[in-house]
């Protein structure tokens, strides 16, 4: 039985979601007993996001990596997720250590996924 070889964006794609979930999960489980004081809506909101963004990504992977005819549609929803974790751990990043490096893997995440979702796309 011969495997089938993924592409080097779809590896880099998929990569990028397993750390992605990781840093993810790390932020969200790392927040939780956390005093919050004056921003306990934001850092709820982002565990959620975290959390979210975690099942998405190990979702997204999974999709790439058995060639799914869904990845596409996947990698496009989880860049929305991951372009919204980002933008919400930027903003808790004064408070928790975690979330700025959070932020940033969600964003190199996002741009994967898009990237693979616009070279999976039919030329018009």
């Amino acid at each position: 039985m011969k495997m089938k070889t993924l592409s080097q964006q779809h590896q880099n794609c998929l990569n990028a979601c397993f750390s992605c979930a990781q840093i993810c999960e790390a932020c969200a489980d790392d927040m939780i007993g956390m005093e919050h004081h004056d921003h306990s809506d934001l850092m709820t909101r982002c565990i959620r996001l975290c959390r979210d963004c975690a099942d998405i990504c190990v979702l997204a992977a999974k999709f790439i990596s058995r060639s799914s005819l869904r990845a596409e549609s996947l990698c496009r929803l989880c860049a929305e997720i991951c372009d919204e974790c980002a933008e919400v751990c930027k903003r808790h990043a004064p408070h928790h250590a975690l979330c700025g490096p959070c932020a940033e893997e969600c964003r190199r995440c996002a741009d994967l996924c898009r990237e693979m979702v616009v070279t999976a796309a039919p030329a018009a």
